[in-house]
């Protein structure tokens, strides 16, 4: 029930927008290195030059490879180009329902989400799209096995099935060579 700072986990949602809003693509490539956001754009009260954890540029990098390594600079390049709004807009499509600032430094997971919405959003990318709320009871039966109680699971498209397609693959990513 408590949301939790979510971190690199956030970074899927920024790479869903840039794939839908710019038409991108896992192999599309994009420059990992020293990046800033001045103050006044996105709502920045200050510049904001994010670092890589390792303090290192890899130069051109895939998609699949900036989420794969979790690259900051490449997350933070992705949400400078489709700007917070349409990111936080994509979450709560997504089944967030945290109050998310517009702000790029939430491309880094500078957000709190609970661990039930981050389950239903990354759900809708396996589920080739579609949202469906996540239930704790499936049904009731009594002892004959008549069944008392069964809710009616509540969904709705959300994105096209070829770019959730493109982000589990993103995420496959993460676990083969991340």
């Amino acid at each position: 029930q408590g949301a939790r700072q979510v971190g690199s986990t956030f970074k899927p949602f920024v790479y869903a927008t840039a794939i839908e809003q710019l038409n991108m693509s896992p192999c599309d490539s994009i420059i990992d290195g020293p990046f800033m956001i001045r103050k006044g754009r996105h709502n920045v009260t200050a510049d904001w030059e994010p670092k890589n954890s390792d303090n290192k540029y890899r130069g051109m990098v895939t998609l699949k490879r900036g989420l794969a390594n979790s690259i900051n600079t490449v997350s933070a390049k992705l949400m400078d180009k489709v700007g917070p709004e349409a990111v936080v807009d994509l979450a709560h499509k997504l089944g967030v329902k945290s109050e998310i600032p517009l702000q790029p430094s939430i491309a880094l997971g500078a957000v709190e989400i609970t661990v039930e919405d981050m389950v239903a959003a990354y759900s809708t990318f396996a589920n080739q799209g579609v949202y469906m709320k996540p239930q704790f009871i499936s049904k009731i039966e009594d002892k004959s096995g008549i069944i008392i109680y069964e809710p009616i699971p509540e969904s709705h498209d959300v994105l096209n099935k070829d770019i959730a397609y493109a982000v589990v693959k993103l995420l496959e990513g993460v676990t083969e060579g991340g």
